[in-house]
This record gives C-alpha cells, structure tokens and sequence, in this order.
C-alpha cells in the first residue's frame, strides 16, 4: 500500500517490491473488494488515491516506521556498547563473593552494563526465569525445576571456625566436643546441616544449638566474641578472616561440598546478551 502511494502506478510498484504487475494488481483487486473502495482511480497516466486510501496509506507508513525502528534494535548484542541490565538471582554469600568478582568483569567489558542481584528461593526460581523477571540464578536451590537449564559453576567447601582464643578448643575438635560446644545454626545451609546432624545421630549424638541465624555474614563477628562455634563457607571464612579473630578447626569427618551452579529457562538460552552473560558468571567462579 505505502509503494503504490510512493509511485502511482501499478509498473513501477512491482519493480520496486519484487514482484511481477500481475501480482500486484491481483493483490489490488483483494483489497478493494476487502475495503469495498477503489483505493486508487486512474486520473491521467497516474493512479490517485481515494480519500480512503489516504487515510489507510497513512496508517500503513507508521506501521513500517514501528517495525523499522523495532528491526533497527535487534542488532547483533555488543558488550562495549550495551546499556542493558541483568539481573541476578543469588543469596547472600554469593552477593559477597560472586558478585564483586562480576561486577569487576563488566566494568573492564561491558561498561555500560548494570548488575541488579536479587534474593529468591527455588519455590520461585523457575517462573521467575521463564518470564523474565529474573535472567540467571546462581547458588544452591534445593528441588529445582528439572526443566531448567543448568551448569556447575563450582563446589562450595564449608568449615568449622571457632575464635582464635577460643579457652577449650584448638585446631582439631572430635565429634563428642563438636555436639557439646554451643553452635551457632546458619540457617543459610540446610543440607550441610541435615549432614552435621545425621552425622551425629550416627554416634548418638546431638548438636547443642546456642543461636539460629540467617545473617551469615555476621556469624564470624559473632563467634569472634563468644565461646560458641559454627560450620559457615570456607568462601566467608576467608573473606572475614583479616577482620575477624577467628580460627579454622579441624572437623573429624571430611565436610561435603555442596555444587553451585546457575539456572536459565530454555525460552532464553539462544539469547546473546544472556549466553555472555553466563559465561561471565561462569569466569567470575574461576577467579582466585
């Protein structure tokens, strides 16, 4: 419709879409029994629009100008230049130790890009991501949606710490002092904790549980200033040690390592901007 407009005549429109006269004047026909108008009179050796097709030419110009400007925006995704935002679903030891690491990453490749961590649990991990409110999550999440894609980043070591001058306990503790000393429960660590207690119940022991916390980063402040003891990630020990008088421990027993990896929905996984994404997610866990 807008090339008829352009040119007036039937010839030189279909040369310009790349198509044969007949086409185009079959298409015509169509659409003047579609709008019960001629659309087009012949006056001269030109075809002139009726008041109708005036109108219906105008409203097809901005319908190309709308999907023009759209086509321009889906340029190949560039990191130098994007001005885009992601956004990171990561729980608190990963906003302290990962996030540093990414945020550095960005600013050396994508300057223009902003980082936007978010909280979350697996019960919306899955929805999240699949509409969009969420690009990546990564971390831990007990009873995933298997749907989900999904990559092993690393495997988070946890240790036992005590403080430096702690009166009783020194760089080894057995699993008869472990259940006696006073601990402080993460709440941030439920299957090392199911691990620790079946561990115990093994012996006929059980963990003397002094305080419960969910401020994970607290906890080698707290245990730097009491007598209790509690089993954190190594990633926080050797974050807080500098600052903190805290001491590692020998636990009896080997720790299990817990995997962390990062989840996407499958509607996004060809997405470019997204694929580097994860692939900075995924250097960020390589660094020392």
């Amino acid at each position: 419709m807008a090339t008829l407009m352009e040119e007036r005549t039937v010839t030189k429109a279909a040369v310009r879409l790349g198509v044969s006269q007949s086409a185009l004047s079959y298409t015509l026909e169509r659409m003047r029994v579609r709008f019960a108008d001629p659309l087009f009179v012949r006056v001269g050796n030109k075809m002139s629009p009726t008041p109708f097709a005036d109108r219906l030419g105008a409203a097809s110009a901005r319908v190309l100008r709308t999907v023009e400007t759209e086509m321009e925006g889906l340029t190949p995704f560039d990191p130098a230049t994007t001005q885009r935002e992601f956004r990171l679903l990561v729980n608190e030891v990963g906003a302290m130790t990962m996030v540093p690491k990414l945020i550095r990453l960005l600013a050396s490749v994508a300057p223009g890009a902003r980082l936007a961590p978010e909280r979350g649990d697996s019960s919306t991990l899955a929805k999240a991501l699949a509409t969009g409110q969420i690009d990546l999550a990564a971390g831990h999440f007990a009873n995933v949606d298997d749907r989900l894609y999904q990559q092993l980043l690393f495997k988070r070591d946890y240790v036992c710490i005590a403080r430096r001058d702690h009166p009783y306990i020194s760089d080894a503790i057995s699993l008869k002092e472990f259940s006696q000393a006073p601990q402080i429960l993460v709440d941030a660590a439920p299957v090392t904790q199911d691990w620790i207690n079946a561990l115990l119940s093994k012996h006929s022991l059980r963990p003397t549980i002094a305080m419960t916390s969910q401020h994970i980063a607290a906890i080698p402040f707290f245990v730097a200033n009491s007598d209790m003891i509690s089993i954190i990630p190594k990633e926080v020990y050797d974050l807080f040690l500098p600052i903190a008088a805290i001491k590692k421990i020998t636990f009896p027993v080997p720790i299990p390592p817990i995997d962390i990896r990062q989840y996407w929905h499958a509607r996004l996984a060809s997405d470019p901007a997204l694929r580097f994404f994860r692939e900075l997610v995924f250097e960020a866990t390589r660094e020392n």
